[in-house]
């Protein structure tokens, strides 16, 4: 079986060594474009060995922000600030892939200036807001929106792009039952319920070509007593790597409660059954995130044949170097406790770890 450290190949993308840094939520950006802190921020992490760097989401149109320091992939006024990260990763030796990330219901009138969007007309059991259904015209140009945001995101020098599926973001609203009711050719079953997420799909592999890395964030299951299950969440998968999607990182879909994704005291993986049952049945390969601490539970994950590469967010705003720690032998584990504190302050613009003061 391979080793945490050694090289794995996504499509043209040979990444060193099988340890990704998920995509994580800095609001450190300075309306839509890439700040001085952010530059810093990926300098640092780019130079801890990490295989692969997945950036913050980046909004593919504006109506889909979540933070007001979220950065932008949605006009081509984007790109040149876009290109200064990857230029930063890469002048390090990094790889880095830009995931995309429209928030859908979860985005803020108070920071967009427009309703929450979904598949279906709703209110967000957090916030209380009002959820604007999308008509059919809208769903086909936020197709394309995606697909220009991918483009954005290849001409900025990014090594992959990847698209954020899970966590009842956008498009995990529309894989899932429980937000998306539609009985037309967006939703009805499973099949229509990913059409949406399949035609951006194609799209981006139409545009980037058949050796561009695009990956995708998926929740195979919905953490919802009405919720799509695993079986077709694999179904979805198997759908998604017909469609030419190079690897998939196993996370969880529409949640019953938010940020059970990123839950408090998690000290273990916690997607292992979900991402076996995966792997029973698709080829391309697989990326695990959730509960990701110990070293020798990322092997095992590796061992076992669970996953490809072992992927993991709050460790890394702990301490950007932790793989070469792992590498030298300086460390087994994170210190990280999985207290959630650092999403109370990136919410507050003040990026960091409470165990480093």
């Amino acid at each position: 079986m391979p080793n945490l450290f050694d090289p794995i190949q996504i499509n043209r993308l040979q990444l060193p060594n099988r340890f990704v840094r998920s995509a994580t939520f800095d609001n450190l950006g300075q309306e839509g474009m890439v700040s001085d802190a952010q530059l810093n921020l990926y300098g640092v992490l780019s130079r801890g060995e990490v295989g692969l760097i997945i950036s913050g989401g980046l909004y593919p149109t504006r109506n889909g922000m979540g933070t007001a320091g979220q950065l932008s992939a949605d006009r081509d006024e984007s790109i040149p600030s876009l290109k200064k990260l990857a230029g930063t990763v890469h002048a390090n030796g990094g790889k880095i892939a830009g995931q995309i990330l429209h928030c859908g219901f979860r985005s803020r009138e108070s920071v967009t200036g427009t309703q929450p969007i979904g598949p279906s007309a709703t209110t967000d059991p957090e916030s209380g807001s009002r959820v604007r259904e999308l008509s059919g015209g809208e769903i086909d140009a936020m197709v394309d929106a995606y697909i220009q945001a991918a483009r954005r995101v290849v001409e900025a020098g990014f090594d992959a792009v990847q698209l954020h599926g899970a966590h009842g973001w956008f498009l995990s609203a529309f894989l899932s039952p429980v937000m998306n009711r539609r009985e037309d050719e967006w939703g009805g079953s499973a099949e229509k319920r990913a059409r949406f997420l399949r035609l951006i799909c194609r799209g981006i592999r139409k545009m980037a070509g058949p050796s561009y890395p695009v990956l995708v964030k998926l929740g195979l299951k919905d953490y919802h007593p009405q919720g799509k299950t695993v079986s077709e969440g694999i179904a979805v998968a198997q759908m998604l790597e017909s469609d030419g999607v190079d690897a998939v990182e196993v996370s969880e879909g529409i949640e019953q409660k938010w940020g059970h994704h990123i839950r408090k005291d998690a000290m273990h993986p916690y997607y292992v059954e979900e991402c076996r049952q995966a792997r029973s049945v698709l080829a391309k390969p697989l990326i695990l995130v959730g509960g990701m601490r110990e070293l020798r539970d990322m092997q095992t994950v590796l061992d076992e044949g669970t996953a490809d590469a072992v992927s993991f967010c709050r460790p890394f705003i702990q301490d950007p170097h932790i793989v070469a720690k792992f590498r030298k032998g300086e460390a087994d584990s994170s210190i990280c406790n999985s207290c959630n504190e650092c999403g109370e302050r990136m919410i507050e613009g003040r990026f960091g770890c409470a165990l480093n003061g």
